[in-house]
Parts: structure tokens; C-alpha cells; sequence
């Protein structure tokens, strides 16, 4: 045992910056933030045996055996949704249907819909109006909650074959199915495993693509769907922290932002959310990350008289693992691209310093193969489990025309490209066009101060006043101290720059400036800078990447703060402490844990924080 810890111990130290002290760190916060994630994440069961409707098989007639009481009809939805239903009870003595409800609509896929019935009846009829349905399980219940089993479900067994899995109204909470976006996102993932025509069309697929990874492992439940936005949130922790040591090689910086990332409230919702904006954020920091290695490697290889004609694989793998990060936070979603003109700057401010004499042309097409050309291959990829509804109908259009909405591509093509062109198009048009309102809505001067939080899960819990509720909020104690802190590098990032810039216009070596905020400044503002010219609604949440790289810039000013007053460390404990008791404060607001209704309401602080219903 001893040989083999020697032997672990050897192969940890091999890392040109950690220390043991370092991944005993990067462990412990991982530990941590492995068993906050999981916790109540979903659960591991879900309906999923489906009773389909179609233009020839529309009605469910439903035998109680006897008239009794019925209140409410439990639906858990497959994966087509707002499907509406015509509801109507037998009058034996009229020998006629009566109507009860003559369209109503369960509206969200894979969760537990609710309609009320309140009648008393034997026999109950359900006809679906549309053209196709997929119902996954009934249940109904009367007035005090229990449980009804009709006397005919041997007639429809896949709709009353998995009512244990049935939470009452009154507990039915994020963990039973669906919540926000993940109507869009979790059900694309499971039309990418099943074959089906694909729902999500308005961003790229790569990060569906994960999503469905984990439907396949663990099936079409929350738990399944959440699997790997858990795990990216985890793979943050080590991430950071890394990052952190190499920008600013200090053991309590790197764990100052490995706390942040920890118990920030927003990444920690966002890593238990079958949503693609983990996955993005998580590959645009990895970018820069590798970015930041590039520079540092180039920059000693550079110092030092050049011996071979192109630079050898430790200076230049990490700018290839740069270009294909980016290429998977492009796959991921369109934002990706602010980070690819964010690391173009910070790649073309390098070689302002670092010119490439005589590799230029090897340089060019080193960055156009894995800045250009990676992306655009997964990118286009990600669209092979892609079906299109209306592609696979017959349609043999094979116009290609340029009109005033961009590229137009008949359906008569099918293939690869064609819908993978044909869907970019149509990306771009559905967000410059979109026209929408949303309470939650949040334009993007509003994301910093935390104004506008956004409520993704309510619901009430039991009949003593407790909800569980999941909310997208940052831990303002990071969020705030941002902005300073944003404020202070900016400043020191122009500073250093235009040191840099007048040192090489002189042809003069200069080292008498720092890289880091101007690396940190290009980085928080290439994210943020073009929020600001959308025009659609925006919402907290894409403030992420901005508030990841905000946490670096925080640590960057407490470096700047310690190396002159050694004495602040203290003042670092003290604050890191208040992160840690904020995301405390917060976590039963953000986790979904049921708690007292009045205690969401104390949390109000600011007027629109609207943390629970």
C-alpha cells in the first residue's frame, strides 16, 4: 500500500504548479460541492411506457365500476406537448355523453399535468384532439388525494402500469419531471436517443447530445437528464482552481476562486438543470484556459533563441486544445463565438509582443485548422441524431436561394449539411426576430447588481406551507464584489496594454507590465459586450461565463491586495466565510429543499427577488 501511495504521490507532484497541498484542496471542495449537487437532484424512476393517440385511435373510455367521486386526472406527458384533450362523462339514462371539459390542454412534456374533473361518474371519456399524442401514465384521485383505480385498466395497461411513480399535486415537485427549459432541452435529448423528430431547433446540438448521453445511461427520467450537467459543474471545481494557480501561483487565491465557483448559487442551479448553459460556459472558460497556457508557453519559448522552425508540442498543444474547446462551446451554443473573438484578441495582443518571425504562415494555418475548422466540423456533427419533421415528409424542393431571412435550402435536401445549414439559418432568424415578453426578463445592466432573479421550480410541498422552489440567483457576495473589482482590472488591463503597445512600437523589452488583466478584462467583456446590442429577452443566467471570469478578476484583485499588504489575508478569510454563509442563506431557495414559504419570502430582498410563490 505504501509503494502504491509513493507511487500516486510521485505522479501528482509531476504537475509543473500543485502542490499536494493543492489537490487536497481541489478534493475537499469537489467532495462538497459532489454531495450538494446530487442532493435531491431527481429522481432515478419515471413513467415510461407510452399510450399513443392517432387520427384513428382517439378515444379512452375509462370503467370506475361503480359511480364515484372524481376530482382531478393526473397526466404524466411523453414527449409532445400542449396536447388537448376533450373530456366528457356517460349519462346512462339519456344513453348520451355530457360534456365536461371540451378542450382542455396538458401542456408540459415529461411531468405530471393536472386536470380537474370534479364529478361524480361511472364511465369517463377522453378523446385526444390532435392528430398525435403520447401519454406515458394516468392516475386519478378524489378530493382527499387518494388514489382511484379504474375497474378497466387492463384495457390501457401502459397507462396505469407505473402510478407508484404518481406524487400527489400537493408533492409533486422538480424531482417528479420536467422544469423550465428543459421541456426543450431534456425532451430534444430524448428524441436524439429515440430517433425522433427534433423539438429544440433555436441553438446548436453538441450540448443536447450530452444531455441525451445521460438519458441513455439512466433513461428518460431527472435524474437521467440532469446526470452531466452535474457532472460539468464538479469538472468546474478543478478547473478553476488550475486556472487560478497558473494566473496567479498563490495556494489561497486559487482557493479563494475555487470556493467561488463552489457555492456560487447560479452555477450551482444551473449544474442540476438538464440545460445547455453549463456545458458552454464550462467550454469557454477551458478555452481561455488553455489560451493562458499558450501564451505562457509561447512567451518563455519566444524569450529564448528559436531553434526550430515551429514550436514544439508543449508550447503548441495548448493553443490546439484552445481552438478545440471553443469549438465545442460554438457546438454547444452561438454565444460561443464572443469567446472566439475574445481569444482572437488576446492571441493577436500576444503576437504584437511575440511576432512569429518567419512561422507566421505555419501559425495561420495551425489557428485556421483548429480555430475554423474544428469548430465547423462538430459543429456539423452534432446535427447527425437531428431529424427534421418536415424534411422526412416527402417534400422534394431543392431551390437554394439567398433571400432577405439569409440562406434558403429546400427540403428536398436531406442530408447532413443541408440541415445543418438550413437549421443555422433559421438559429440567426429565430434570435434576431424573436418578439417575446417574459416576466423574468432581464436586459443585461441588471445582471451584475443581481436585480432580476429568475424562478425555474414552485411548487407547494405539503399542506403546512412548505415549497420547494429552484432559483436562478448569484451568490451576491461574489456578484457584487464583482463589480469593483470588474472596475479595478479594466483599469489596470488598459494601463498594462498601453505599456505593452508603446514598448513595442519602440522595439524596447519590456517586462514592466502584467498580462494577467488584460487577459482577464478581453475575457469578462468578450462574454458580456454583446448582450448589449440583443434586442430579444435575455435572462440572468447568460451572465454566466461574465460572472465565471468575474470570480477570477476578484481573485486577481485580492493577489494585487495580498502581495501589498500581507497583513489582508485575514480580510480574504473573513470574506470567503461571507460567500460561503450566503450560498447557506440561499441554498433552500436554490436546491429545491422544502422549506417554509415564509422564510422564500424573507429572502426578498430586493423588490423583484421573487424566490418563491
Amino acid at each position: 500500500m505504501l509503494k502504491i501511495a509513493n507511487k500516486i504521490k510521485n505522479f501528482l507532484l509531476k504537475s509543473d504548479i500543485l502542490t499536494l497541498t493543492d489537490y487536497g484542496i481541489i478534493a475537499v471542495l469537489m467532495l462538497i460541492f459532489t454531495i450538494l449537487v446530487f442532493f435531491r437532484i431527481g429522481n432515478l424512476n419515471a413513467p415510461s411506457s407510452s399510450y399513443e393517440t392517432n387520427k384513428d385511435n382517439r378515444d379512452i373510455v375509462i370503467d370506475f365500476g361503480d359511480y364515484i367521486d372524481v376530482t382531478k386526472l393526473h397526466v404524466y406527458l411523453g414527449n409532445l406537448d400542449n396536447r388537448k384533450v376533450a373530456i366528457s362523462t356517460f349519462n346512462e339514462v339519456t344513453g348520451s355523453w355530457e360534456i365536461i371539459n371540451n378542450e382542455a390542454n396538458i401542456g408540459s412534456v415529461f411531468q405530471w399535468n393536472t386536470l380537474d374533473i370534479y364529478y361524480k361518474l361511472r364511465y369517463l371519456g377522453i378523446v385526444s384532439l390532435d392528430d398525435e399524442a403520447v401519454f406515458n401514465e394516468f392516475v386519478f384521485t378524489n378530493s382527499d388525494g387518494s388514489v382511484i383505480i379504474p375497474a378497466n385498466i387492463s384495457e390501457y395497461p401502459e397507462l396505469f402500469d407505473e402510478s407508484d411513480l404518481f406524487f400527489t399535486t400537493a408533492e409533486r415537485t422538480y424531482m417528479d419531471g420536467t422544469m423550465f427549459d428543459e421541456v426543450y432541452h431534456g425532451r430534444t435529448g430524448y428524441e436524439f436517443v429515440h430517433g425522433l423528430p427534433t423539438y429544440e431547433t433555436t441553438h446548436p446540438q453538441f450540448g443536447k447530445c450530452i444531455i441525451a448521453l445521460g438519458i441513455r445511461l439512466f433513461g428518460m427520467t431527472p435524474f437521467g437528464m440532469r446526470f452531466f450537467s452535474a457532472l460539468f459543474g464538479i469538472a468546474f471545481i478543478p478547473l478553476m482552481y488550475i486556472f487560478a494557480k497558473r494566473l496567479f501561483n498563490n495556494t489561497l487565491v486559487a482557493a479563494a476562486v475555487g470556493i467561488f465557483i463552489t457555492f456560487d448559487c447560479m452555477h450551482y442551479t444551473l449544474s442540476r438543470i438538464a440545460t445547455i448553459d453549463i456545458f458552454v460556459a464550462y467550454f469557454i472558460v477551458a478555452s481561455y484556459y488553455y489560451m493562458y497556457k499558450y501564451i505562457l508557453a509561447d512567451t518563455e519559448y519566444r524569450s529564448a533563441p528559436v531553434t526550430t522552425k515551429f514550436p514544439p508540442f508543449n508550447v503548441y498543444m495548448p493553443l490546439a486544445w484552445s481552438g478545440i474547446m471553443l469549438g465545442l462551446a460554438v457546438a454547444t451554443k452561438l454565444t460561443g463565438v464572443y469567446a472566439g473573438l475574445g481569444l482572437a484578441v488576446v492571441l493577436i495582443a500576444h503576437l504584437i509582443k511575440y511576432p512569429p518571425k518567419g512561422q507566421t504562415f505555419r501559425l495561420f494555418w495551425f489557428c485556421f485548422v483548429f480555430f475554423i475548422l474544428f469548430p465547423l466540423t462538430v459543429y456539423t456533427l452534432a446535427y447527425i441524431p437531428a431529424v427534421e419533421k418536415y424534411a422526412q415528409m416527402g417534400y422534394t424542393d431543392k431551390t437554394i436561394e439567398w433571400n432577405e431571412n439569409g440562406l434558403s435550402i429546400g427540403y428536398g435536401y436531406t442530408g447532413l449539411i443541408a440541415r445543418t445549414l438550413r437549421n443555422t439559418n433559421y438559429m440567426i432568424n429565430y434570435h434576431k426576430d424573436l418578439v417575446a415578453t417574459h416576466y423574468y426578463e432581464s436586459p443585461f445592466y441588471e445582471w451584475p447588481i443581481v436585480w432580476m432573479p429568475l424562478l425555474a421550480a414552485n411548487d407547494n410541498y405539503d399542506t403546512l406551507g412548505k415549497v420547494s422552489s429552484v432559483s436562478y440567483i448569484g451568490n451576491i457576495a461574489i456578484w457584487w464584489m464583482e463589480i469593483p473589482c470588474v472596475l479595478f482590472t479594466l483599469f489596470m488591463g488598459i494601463k498594462n496594454f498601453a505599456i505593452m503597445i508603446v514598448a513595442a512600437f519602440k522595439k524596447e523589452e519590456s517586462s514592466n507590465y502584467e498580462v494577467v488583466p488584460m487577459f482577464l478584462t478581453v475575457a469578462f467583456f468578450a462574454q458580456y459586450i454583446p448582450w448589449m446590442e440583443v434586442s430579444r429577452i435575455t435572462f440572468i443566467y447568460h451572465y454566466l461565463p461574465s460572472a465565471i471570469f468575474g470570480m477570477m478578476i476578484i481573485g486577481y484583485s485580492i493577489s494585487t491586495i495580498i502581495n501589498k499588504f500581507p497583513k489582508s489575508r485575514i480580510g480574504v478569510y473573513i470574506y470567503l466565510g461571507l460567500v460561503v454563509a450566503i450560498f447557506a442563506i440561499f441554498f433552500p431557495v436554490i436546491s429545491g429543499l422544502p422549506t417554509n414559504k415564509e422564510y422564500g419570502l424573507f429572502l426578498r430582498w430586493l423588490p423583484d427577488w421573487i424566490l418563491v410563490l
